[in-house]
This record gives structure tokens, sequence and C-alpha cells, in this order.
């Protein structure tokens, strides 16, 4: 007798046995999330009929009939391709992953699922010391898991010695970024600020001031669209200053050679218009994604999802548009404070919020795009390059509308600037917010399925599971912590990244990121270990999310603590950490 089982998605562990045909009878079983199928799923990433299971000449094969793909293996099947299925088949459906198994064939291992209870054993490193000592998640970070997810942390090694760890893919990273950012500045003091700060001394400090105003609240606005912490603040501020640093400087020496280039052929009248219209948006695009690009390419495996490609881009742009809101404003403050005002207040609220920003947002979202693409889909390498695309040509929109409207309505400067905001403007706002609402809608799905089959193994509580829903539950559930301190709320925001975190390398798993194997299970095991750990000292603090969140009619429910810990692991003397079955 043959089987299928359910090794991701909602109905993980499930195992679905086929029907045995008789004699030479054929057999035709519908797979897909459609109401009639004959195998159907609840995974939203099927086609209505994703494949046909057919028993023929004594075997099982599998028809897709979907025009995304089915995978066998690591073998992608065409619509209307077919395939003999042998025991140990790994089927791919959607975003389901499914294993072809024999009765008599000896179960694999489960990569997704090692054997962990509710309450892990006291490990020092969750709050404990090697004597039991309680120390409040301050010893909670393990060399391994610190020195892959922060740039420099100060560790204890093995004799309890003092010690620096480095991960080197950030020490690259920000290395680049830093030397490009300093050569970038260097450009932008040679070419604007010193010439004007030698015209207007006292004058430049207004300016620029003015132009940097709305930074800090952008980049706070910037992290509230990050609804579940994927964005660390380092990687949002690094490309908001490549782009404020790296894409103007830079940006500043191409756009005056593309203007001298434009000048020998079309006379220096037209070079203004051309190189605005063109060749401006073209530089300062490229130069704006290149942050993304880098971040993208050195640091892969903190880069999941379209969303953190939306963000991302955005900051690139933001910090692109105050440095360059700083070097329009000083060409204000030559004709006189009100007009510096006027049209840098316009700036600060049009530039610097609608424009730039959602310029490379939509680039960003093409690299984004591209790693939440299934690695067998054949056109995932194009999706950088079509929203590279999509913000070069709305900027040169924009351009051309301001040049040509702006020369329509001469003498009405303000005039003209107000209405390309109004019309261009918010044509972009509404594709950014449009794609932001499509973004956070693949984000959580992708949050819900891949962490709802955590629960009944102890890595997520019912409370935890629902708060992703809400479009603030992140916050709500960090900050409900700081009721019991300042260290249960840094551990709630651990548990929460960590969660996160293992909900999407299971994700990328499935998409087919790498054969599932040594190094999927380890990651997903290690993601685990984490969460138990961080479980433990919140259960210690009396800060665990089942026992302090409950909300009616949000299905909360209570951690039962394994068998062996007695009343629950946290009615022990101080000093005595929990005692439970070992994974």
């Amino acid at each position: 007798m043959h089987f299928l089982r359910v090794e991701t998605g909602v109905d993980t562990g499930r195992t679905i046995p086929l029907p045995q045909a008789l004699g030479d009878q054929s057999l035709r079983l519908r797979i897909g999330r459609d109401d009639d199928a004959n195998l159907r799923f609840a995974d939203s990433t099927m086609s209505r009929t994703q494949a046909v299971l057919l028993w023929e000449g004594g075997a099982w094969q599998l028809l897709n009939l979907s025009k995304h793909g089915s995978l066998v293996g690591k073998r992608r099947l065409k619509e209307g391709a077919q395939r003999k299925l042998e025991p140990g088949d790994e089927l791919l459906l959607g975003e389901t992953r499914v294993t072809f198994l024999r009765e008599d064939d000896p179960a694999p291992p489960d990569a997704f699922t090692p054997n962990a209870p509710n309450l892990a054993g006291p490990p020092t490193l969750a709050g404990y010391d090697s004597k039991g000592r309680f120390h409040s998640g301050q010893t909670l970070l393990d060399l391994e898991h610190a020195a892959g997810s922060t740039f420099v942390t100060l560790l204890k090694d093995a004799e309890g010695g003092a010690r620096f760890s480095i991960k080197r893919r950030r020490l690259y990273f920000f290395g680049v970024v830093g030397a490009l950012g300093l050569i970038g500045l260097a450009l932008l003091i040679r070419i604007v600020a010193w010439p004007a700060f030698q015209a207007h001394p006292a004058g430049l400090l207004l300016a620029t001031g003015l132009g940097f105003l709305p930074a800090i609240p952008y980049l706070l606005f910037c992290k509230l669209l990050d609804r579940n912490g994927q964005v660390p603040w380092p990687n949002l501020i690094a490309c908001a200053v490549w782009g404020g640093a790296v894409g103007c400087g830079f940006s500043i020496v191409l756009n005056g050679l593309g203007r001298d280039a434009v000048a020998a052929f079309v006379g220096s009248g037209e070079a203004y218009t051309w190189t605005a219209i063109l060749i401006a948006p073209l530089v300062e695009e490229v130069a704006k994604w290149l942050a993304i690009l880098v971040l993208f390419w050195i640091l892969h495996d903190e880069f999941d999802n379209l969303l953190e490609g939306l963000i991302l881009g955005a900051a690139s742009g933001l910090g692109f548009a105050l440095v360059e809101n700083c070097a329009y404003n000083v060409r204000f403050l030559a004709e006189g404070e009100q007009a510096l005002w006027v049209f840098g207040s316009y700036r600060i609220v049009v530039n610097a919020l609608i424009g730039h920003p959602i310029y490379t947002a939509l680039a960003g979202a093409g690299l984004g795009l591209l790693r939440a693409a299934h690695k067998g889909s054949r056109y995932r390498l194009l999706y950088p390059f079509l929203g590279l695309l999509a913000a070069i040509s709305l900027h040169v929109a924009w351009n051309a509308t301001s040049v040509y409207l702006g020369g329509a309505l001469r003498g009405r400067g303000l005039l003209s600037l107000l209405s390309n905001a109004v019309l261009l403007g918010g044509a972009g706002l509404a594709v950014f917010v449009s794609a932001y609402a499509w973004a956070t809608r693949r984000e959580r799905r992708v949050l819900t399925t891949y962490l709802s089959e955590e629960i009944e193994k102890g890595f997520v509580e019912r409370v935890e599971l629902d708060s992703f829903y809400e479009p603030l539950g992140r916050i709500r559930y960090e900050l409900g912590g700081l009721r019991f301190g300042w260290v249960a709320y840094r551990l709630r925001r651990a548990l929460r990244r960590t969660q996160v975190e293992l909900a999407f390398r299971k994700w990328h798993l499935a998409r087919g990121e790498e054969a599932r194997g040594e190094s999927g299970d380890r990651d997903i095991r290690r993601l685990r270990d984490r969460i138990r750990d961080l479980r433990n000292a919140l259960i210690q603090l009396g800060a665990n999310a089942s026992a302090t969140d409950e909300r009616p009619g949000r299905g909360a429910t209570t951690s039962v603590p394994s068998s062996d810990a007695p009343d629950g692991g946290d009615s022990k003397p101080e000093g005595q950490p929990p005692q439970a079955a070992a994974p």
C-alpha cells in the first residue's frame, strides 16, 4: 500500500493512504485546493487542480496540470508533464511538500519536526549559569547564534573568558558601505558643501538643518512599516547612508558627465532638459538600487521577502532625498530665505516622502520578488530588472512632467510643483500602498502557515500566532513584556524575531533554496532550540504569553509542561531550574 505524508503546511504530519487498484484497474485522483478535489489541501498557492495521481501500469504517476509547475524531487514538471513516482520521492505542490511512501518502507527522518518537549531542560544558556542560578536572561545568547546574528558581540568562551565575535559577511557589508560612503561624502563636500560654505557660511547650516529635519521621523516610519521586525536597524540605516552618500555623491559626478556628453550633440540649451528627463533618473535609480543589491548579495540570508525589498528600497531613496534636498536648499538660499522655506518645505513633504523613497522601493521590490520566487521559476531572474525599470520609468515621468508642466505654467513655479505632486506623487503613492498591502498579505500567509504547525510542538503559543494577524501585533506583544521588566521585553523581542526567522527558513527550504538534509535540519533545530531557551527564561520571569496575554475569543492556550517537569517547572525554589524531558 502506498500513501502520502504531508511535511509542511497546516496539515504537517498527516498521512493520506492511497487506494489499491485491482488487476488492470486505473485510478485517477485529483490534487488541489478545489472543494471537489480527491486530495484537497488548504494551500492558497496551489491551483484548484494542481496535479493528478494516476495508477497506470502497476505504478503511481504524477501528472502536473498547473502552469506554475510541480516538483518531484528537484525536477520541475511543466504543465501536462507526467512522471512515475518512486517510494521516497518528495513532491512540492504549491507550497505544500509531501513525501510518497510505501507501507513497508522505513519512515525517513522528519527534518522539520525534531522531538522537542514544550519545556526544554535547563540549558546553561537559557538564563542559568552552570550551577543553576537564574540570571534573568543575561546569559541567553549562545556563541554560535550570536556570532551569526550580530556584528560585534562581547561573548564568553568555554573557559569563561571574554572575547569578541565578528560575523564575516556583516563585516564585508558594512565595510563596503563605509568605504564607498566616505568616497561619496568626499565628493559631496568637494562639489556642493565647500562652494556653498564659501558663498553662504551662515546660511549653509540653516539649509542643511532644514534638509535633514525629517530624517528621524521618516526612518521611524520606515521601521514601523516593518510589521514583524525583519529588517534590523543597522541594515535600514546602512541603506539610507548608501543612498545619501554613495547615491548622491556619485550621481552628481555622473550626471555632470552625462550633461557634458549630451551638450556635445544637442547644445548646452537642451542638455539640461535631456539630462533631467533621461540621464538623471537612470543614474540615480541605479546608484540607489545598488544599496539593496549589495545587501542582497552579501547578507542573502537576512533578505527574506518582498516586504523587506520595499522597506530597504524606501530607506535608500530616503537617504538620497535628504542629501539632495540639502543641495537644493543651498540653491534656494541664493534666492532668499523665503524661497528656502517655501521650496525647502515642499521638498521635505514631496521628494523625501513620495518621491525618491517610492521610486527605489519599487526597485527593491524586484529583488524581494527574486528572493521569494521558487528556485525552479524560469522568470525569477527578470524580477530585479523589472523592478529597476519601474523605478526609472516613474522617475522619468516625474522629471518630464516637472520640466514641461513648469514650462507651461511659467511664472507659477509653486503651482507646477504642486500639480506634479498631486498627479504623479499620488499615482506613485497608490502603487506603493498596493505593493505594500500585497507584500504584507504574503508575509502573513508565510508566517501563519509555517508557525501554525509549531503550536502542537510547543514552539509557538496560540496567542503569539494570533498576534501575527494584527497590524500592530508585534509591538503590542513585545511591549506587553514591559509589565515584567526590561529583561522580559528583550526576551519577547528575541522570541518573536526567532519565530519569524524559523517560519521564513522553513518557507525558503520548501521553495527549493537548498536540498533538505543536514544543513536545513541543523538550521531548523538551532532555531527551535533558541525558542525553547527563550521560553524557559520567560516562564521563570512569569512573562510567558499564554499565562499573561489571554484575550477573550482569541482561543489562547496555556503551555502544558512535560510530564517530567513537576508543577510546570516554575514552582521550584530560587536557583533550581525546571526539569523536563530531554529532546
